[in-house]
């Protein structure tokens, strides 16, 4: 799971421990992610909406984290009515900072590929 995913803080704001979060999609979670609390299951992390009905029953009382709010709808079609299926809340990692650029006066890409091949010696 990418690290800007924050469902665990979320769970641990909600059940006050943090949470254990499964490696992989599996089977029994429509190839979602579980995330488990004191060793029971709590969540699942990107369930495919598709394979959802065939597993209603037993995640019916799961909340089911989609990617966006359009994967949110879809899963929500899908869940036990009145399932609560939430999107997972995005912290992006702050924007690098653009490059200064070369004061006038710097290497035209001419004299750089000249000054290479030492063509500026002639």
């Amino acid at each position: 799971m990418a690290s800007w995913m924050k469902p665990p803080l979320s769970v641990f704001h909600e059940a006050g421990i943090y949470p254990n979060v499964g490696r992989d999609g599996t089977p029994e979670f429509a190839m979602g992610v579980p995330v488990y609390v004191r060793g029971e299951p709590y969540a699942v992390i990107c369930p495919v909406a598709s394979r959802v009905p065939a597993l209603r029953r037993s995640l019916a009382p799961l909340v089911l984290f989609a990617a966006s709010e359009r994967e949110r709808s879809r899963i929500a079609a899908q869940a036990d009515p009145g399932q609560r299926v939430e999107v997972l809340a995005a912290e992006l990692p702050p924007a690098a900072p653009v490059p200064t650029q070369r004061e006038q006066g710097g290497l035209t890409v001419k004299q750089a590929v000249n000054r290479m091949f030492g063509l500026d010696r002639m």
